[in-house]
């Protein structure tokens, strides 16, 4: 381990937890800096990832179906003239980031001053391409999924993962997260502190952002989609679930899962570099943070990074850590 320890102190610098499981057990622990096991990090865009995991599970109980259009939701909302594409737009076109929106870039101060993100960020909804035509990777607009899962199961998504989800899963509470402003959600995304999940001021949790785990958190989320929804003996969320979520759409991507197909090239940043030795499905946050399940190799790496813009990308590391076991 202390060559491996080295070599992300040297190239992977943002770092500050690193959880493996293979065959089941756990086979290596490392934190850095003052970084512990028991620390919490915002796991940003991996939310997205732990999302989905909470709509397989509302669709198993039938409280929802992500072939919904998003208008049963949303009845008293009148669309604009720029909105034709709006009673098209399905649950899963958000999920699969092919719902169309008139921006090009996340309106992160319009929505997040308003007092309701979910439906500040419906109202973006619109722009040229057709529900399920284009890959629009956004955080902004799914935060409309959060509205969405309210209404549908008639609990926030904090209180029904406590019980569905993280209870189950062993993972202690995570509370509300005290982001007011601009300067609130930089501490927050900073801090290793801090364990909580944002909400925005009409009590709707964030679905593309806003979460922080531990290390050993997220890696059990990785336990459970390697597992095909299984944990602990119970079945928390279907196999037809898990398939359908690891399913790649457009853009590497599946229901707010990335999807690495082996010894596929990947661009990143316009720069090209090899597929890796396995196929792998992973919940990316921003600096690195991911937990990337790999079932070749029955193992899952979960990664705690602090915030850092395009980071050296992980997929060498993944690599070296599987290639112990495939």
């Amino acid at each position: 381990m202390n060559e491996l320890r080295n070599i992300i102190m040297k190239d992977y610098s943002n770092t500050l937890g690193l959880v493996v499981y293979h065959g089941g057990e756990k086979t290596d622990e490392e934190y850095f800096e003052d970084f512990r096991a028991d620390h919490s990090a915002h796991i940003f865009s991996a939310t997205k990832s732990v999302v989905s995991l909470l709509f397989g599970i509302a669709q198993d109980r039938g409280l929802l179906s992500l072939e919904d259009k998003i208008p049963e939701y949303f009845p008293e909302y009148t669309p604009k003239r720029c909105q034709p594409q709006f009673s098209e737009v399905t649950i899963e076109h958000l999920m699969t980031m092919s719902a169309p929106f008139r921006f090009k870039y996340d309106p992160w101060k319009k929505v997040c001053t308003s007092s309701d993100w979910g439906l500040t960020a419906l109202e973006q909804i619109g722009g040229k391409s057709s529900a399920g035509e284009r890959f629009h990777y956004t955080t902004i607009g799914i935060q409309i999924l959060s509205d969405i899962f309210q209404r549908a199961t008639s609990e926030s998504l904090n209180a029904f993962a406590e019980r569905e989800l993280f209870s189950p899963l062993g993972i202690a509470p995570v509370p509300d997260a005290p982001i007011t402003d601009k300067e609130s959600q930089m501490r927050f995304s900073k801090t290793t502190e801090m364990r909580g999940w944002a909400c925005d001021p009409s009590g709707h949790y964030t679905t593309g952002w806003g979460l922080s785990l531990t290390a050993e958190d997220m890696a059990k989320i990785g336990l459970l989609v390697l597992n095909k929804g299984s944990f602990g003996g119970r079945q928390l969320v279907s196999q037809s679930y898990i398939d359908r979520m690891t399913s790649c759409r457009q853009k590497n991507y599946g229901c707010l899962w990335w999807v690495y197909p082996k010894n596929e090239p990947l661009t990143i940043m316009r720069k090209t570099y090899s597929g890796s030795k396995a196929d792998i499905f992973c919940a990316q946050g921003v600096g690195g943070t991911l937990t990337a399940v790999i079932p070749e190799a029955d193992t899952v790496i979960s990664m705690i990074c602090s915030m850092k813009y395009f980071p050296r990308p992980r997929f060498e590391l993944i690599d070296r850590i599987i290639s112990r076991y495939i």
